[in-house]
């Protein structure tokens, strides 16, 4: 179509598949040293307005990777390996989740969470919203080579 600009506001904004080889040729945003993320579904590259999703790969000896989750939920689908997440609450209180192959874990708005190594390489799937509208203003570079990537 000679018209189609894939840069255009909501140009790729329509149902579609998404494989595994178009996953796993996306960029990866490093969390921390051993932990990546490839986001698959995102404001930048697909015009998704309420939630972003992608695929977190970590390392058996990855290190620690923390954040505060202030302004959205979030939901890790464990496909290899296993997890371990120490979730604090507001008052400073502390409980760990474990998650293993086929368990999802539902991490809610308002929490600190620290993903650490449990000495086995894993893979989730996780997916996140709302999905903020100014997109992924905490990592500029990456958001930028997602833009990168309309086509």
């Amino acid at each position: 179509m000679a018209d189609y600009d894939p840069a255009a506001p909501n140009a790729r904004r329509y149902p579609r598949v998404i494989v595994p080889d178009e996953i796993d040729k996306m960029p990866r945003l490093e969390f921390n040293s051993g932990i990546t993320t490839a986001i698959f579904l995102s404001r930048e590259r697909d015009d998704a307005r309420y939630f972003r999703q992608g695929y977190c790969y970590g390392e058996p000896d990855h290190l620690p990777y923390h954040w505060d989750q202030k302004d959205f939920d979030e939901t890790h689908y464990v496909l290899k390996g296993r997890i371990h997440l120490v979730v604090e609450d507001a008052d400073g209180r502390k409980i760990v989740l474990e998650a293993g192959e086929g368990e999802h874990i539902y991490l809610p708005a308002g929490y600190k969470y620290t993903l650490e190594a449990t000495g086995v390489e894993f893979v989730f799937f996780w997916s996140s919203g709302p999905s903020p509208r100014a997109g992924l203003v905490e990592a500029a570079e990456y958001s930028a080579e997602l833009k990168a990537l309309r086509s």
